[in-house]
């Protein structure tokens, strides 16, 4: 109790530093500029894409959070997993490899072969379907829109709770760049360079992205390090202009990355069958590991676009092209100790065609419109998903025969959508936007299961949805933007890529997701944003990620259904020329609903408790490791999604004669959430402090930046990975600390 008030009191006194720190600036603004007049100073504008067209952001009747590449670069926002810290309502977690980004409670519960996030990913128009993707570090980054709620109609593909639309930049005539430099604690390095080049008619960049650090996990036996990475991302864009017409864009990127965090596991309070057997050491401590092997998680990723643009008196043609494939490697110790209990070993593969086709009015009238079609086609396997694991590990410590179950299964899924939405301009106040999206989409499943002697599976499965929106817009003034929304999306049926039985060969069923909200976007004065959104959520047929309680392979199941309700807020502040402030905050509550029988897990005990009621503790000490049970859920939070968040930054700029110096920071707060259905394994509340001291020349040429993170040096789960073997956790990084230098032209 005594340690938790001092957290409390070392928090509240961050926050009461930070916010004096810009009192006292906003009350003493001539320290910036002396010149500087309040009716002058204005928040920035964003123009936004969400629509296909482009519009500024506050005239889109829709939460959304948008930042230019120099905001997030101010912001110290170098990856994707960081865009939580700044946009109430998205939380990013990790299960074992992949970041799985939620939004307003909704996000993907799964990460088998042909599985797809349900907050997908957008690269310059082109879909991003391998989940493993999804964490990326940023470089040449035009803009970033996160789209909250169902996005059924533009954004369709399974975009359930919304989507990240990420736009790269564009190159143009003559000859920029930048390089950076960046070294910190563990041993980190980040390289970055941007260069782009060319005249009106022919231009093209390049970027490129490297990062490495000698892991921040200790083996206290194999004196290894863990949680290591090693990165390095390739980017680069032709554009062709021959005239006024016309635009060809051609794209290519290239991933190699190899990390071992996600698999870095220390036991929850020792839990693992591993404490069972006399003198095998278990490892609890802060940041310290002792397992069987070195563990690795390898993806590499080749992706390829084309888009031509065609400008029509009456309308927009825009055709895009994408091409993906990418290879995942991973090995896991399940059980987490020196003893070879339970291992996890596959290969994951995915190439994929993505094609998008759709036309967008131009003109002036009050009638405006668009209409596209997309098709994509995706093979996802697995050569082999393998386990290796003992049946039985005795409460004496008595190890059982090795087994090993194997699986080689190939997902195809062939899946065409066409969409359409239009807006009425009744006046220069009233619109209404009407669109929606049919999908069609086949999958087919076969698989070879066996080490030496083989069965093979088979299934297939067509799922169809229509999916509407319609939206109700007031704007009473350019100030002002009133809105109500109603939407809905869907997420595929799914099935699951480990199976070994024939029954296991049933797919899960779609989810499908409706949502109503009401919000406001408004600018009271040049130097104050503040826009305010609140839903209610019906998610039926939400799926569930599992672990089978013998062979440790993951699969899906469907629970009842979910309500989510809640509101959320964001106020940005141009204190003075040089100051800005950003305020968010998200609070929302989930449940499940009809969610009788959800396969969890409980440590087990001596002695289980009785067999009428199975799903609380047993009596006697902890063995280690955990029994499965079927137990009804309904009423408890949904998983991994904290019910507050809040995002506190600033930035404040002081011009000199030999540069200006910049002071930024950030806090986050994340409040406690559950790990699994049952509401058994919490994760608690924690703040995030990140902060920066910049200074750049005169010439705005050259700059050095000293960088913090995780400042109150906070300990919390990057990922909690729950099993009958064990209950597997990976810290995220404690306090960081480095310097950065910088040159551009």
């Amino acid at each position: 109790m005594n340690q938790r008030l001092h957290q409390v009191r070392r928090h509240s006194r961050t926050i009461l530093l930070f916010a004096s720190a810009a009192a006292a600036a906003m009350a003493f603004p001539q320290l910036a500029s002396a010149q500087a007049a309040p009716v002058e100073t204005q928040v920035e504008e964003i123009i936004i894409t969400a629509n296909r067209r482009e519009e500024k952001l506050q005239d889109v009747p829709a939460a959304i959070s948008a930042f230019s590449g120099e905001q997030l670069e101010r912001l110290g926002i170098e990856g994707s997993k960081e865009l939580s810290q700044i946009t109430p309502g998205l939380n990013f977690t990790q299960s074992v490899f992949s970041p799985q980004p939620t939004i307003r409670g909704i996000g993907v519960r799964g990460v088998g072969a042909g599985d797809e996030s349900v907050v997908p990913i957008y690269i310059d128009g082109v879909y991003q379907s391998f989940i493993a993707g999804a964490d990326m570090q940023f470089n040449n980054i035009q803009r970033i829109e996160v789209l909250k709620g169902p996005q059924g109609a533009l954004l369709g593909r399974n975009a359930t709770g919304g989507a990240i639309n990420i736009i790269t930049k564009t190159p143009g005539p003559g000859f920029s760049g930048r390089v950076s430099l960046s070294y910190g604690t563990f041993e980190e390095m980040i390289g970055k360079l941007y260069v782009s080049g060319g005249t009106d008619v022919l231009a093209a960049d390049f970027a490129v992205v490297g990062t490495r650090d000698d892991g921040y996990i200790k083996d206290v036996l194999r004196g290894d390090s863990y949680a290591h990475v090693s990165d390095v991302a390739l980017r680069s864009k032709l554009v062709y202009t021959p005239n006024d017409f016309f635009q060809l864009r051609l794209a290519v990127g290239y991933t190699n990355n190899s990390a071992s965090t996600g698999e870095a596991y220390r036991q929850v309070d020792g839990n693992t069958t591993g404490a069972r057997v006399p003198g095998n050491p278990v490892t609890t401590a802060d940041y310290r590991s002792s397992l069987s092997y070195k563990p690795y998680n390898k993806l590499r990723s080749a992706t390829a676009s084309v888009t031509g643009i065609f400008n029509f008196d009456a309308f927009t043609l825009t055709s895009v092209t994408g091409f993906a494939d990418n290879k995942l490697r991973i090995k896991a110790d399940s059980d987490g100790t020196p003893l070879e209990l339970a291992t996890l070993t596959y290969v994951q593969v995915s190439d994929n065609l993505y094609q998008e086709v759709y036309a967008t009015s131009t003109g002036e009238g009050a009638f405006s419109w668009i209409l596209g079609g997309v098709y994509f086609r995706d093979n996802s396997g697995m050569s082999p998903y393998s386990t290796t694991y003992s049946r039985s590990v005795s409460l004496a410590g008595v190890v059982g025969a090795q087994n090993v179950s194997r699986t080689r299964p190939n997902i195809r899924t062939d899946s065409y959508a066409i969409y359409g939405q239009g807006t009425y301009e009744f006046n220069d106040e009233w619109k209404v936007t009407l669109g929606g999206r049919y999908t069609s989409e086949k999958k087919d499943y076969s698989s070879r299961v066996g080490v030496t002697v083989f069965t093979y599976l088979a299934n297939e499965a067509t799922f169809e949805q229509f999916t509407p929106n319609l939206v109700i817009q007031y704007q009473p003034n350019p100030r002002l933007n009133l809105y109500a929304k109603a939407g809905q999306a869907f997420k595929s049926g799914v099935f699951n890529a480990s199976a070994t039985n024939v029954a296991g060969t049933k797919p899960v069923n779609p989810e499908t997701v409706t949502q109503y909200e009401l919000g406001m976007k408004s600018d009271p004065t040049n130097w104050l944003r503040l826009n305010v959104a609140a839903y209610y959520t019906d998610y039926q047929d939400l799926q569930s990620n599992v672990r089978d309680p013998i062979t440790l392979s993951s699969g899906l199941q469907n629970a009842g259904g979910a309500k989510i309700y809640g509101i959320e807020g964001d106020a940005t502040i141009r204190a003075s020329d040089n100051l800005n402030l950003r305020v968010g905050v998200s609070w929302l509550h989930g449940e499940y609903e009809d969610f009788g029988a959800s396969l969890v897990y409980i440590p087990q005990t001596t002695t289980n408790p009785p067999a009428a009621t199975p799903c609380i503790d047993g009596t006697g000490p902890r063995v280690g490791g955990n029994r499965s049970s079927f137990c009804d859920v309904t009423g408890n939070d949904i998983i991994r999604t904290p019910f507050l968040t809040v995002n506190l930054g600033g930035d404040y700029t002081i011009p000199t004669s030999v540069g200006d110096f910049v002071f930024t920071g950030n806090a986050y707060y994340k409040g406690k959430s559950y790990w699994d259905t049952l509401n058994y394994f919490e994760e608690p509340a924690v703040w995030l402090v990140n902060g920066e001291v910049a200074w750049t020349s005169p010439d705005e040429r050259f700059g050095v930046a000293l960088w913090g993170e995780n400042l109150l040096d906070e300990e919390y789960s990057l990922t909690m990975v729950v099993s009958p073997t064990a209950t597997n956790q990976v810290l995220a990084k404690p306090r960081t600390v480095g310097v950065e230098l910088k040159y551009k032209w």
